[in-house]
């Protein structure tokens, strides 16, 4: 239930799905060219926030599973 909450409010519930590989020792880098807008920063972390309460609360298995 809260799974499906959070992706209809991220507007995503519609997607089709599929698999990503991203192979070990990946790094990501942040793209300096565009800053985020402070309501951006707000929302970044309120995903951000909502995803690991989803992996720590809801989904324990998963978040063992990744971290």
């Amino acid at each position: 239930m809260y799974t499906k909450k959070l992706l209809k409010w991220l507007k995503i519930d519609s997607y089709n799905l599929a698999k990503l590989l991203i192979l070990a020792g990946t790094v990501l880098k942040a793209d300096i060219k565009s800053p985020l807008k402070y309501d951006d920063v707000i929302v970044y972390r309120q995903i951000i926030g909502s995803i690991i309460y989803l992996l720590n609360y809801i989904r324990p298995n998963t978040s063992y599973a990744v971290g």
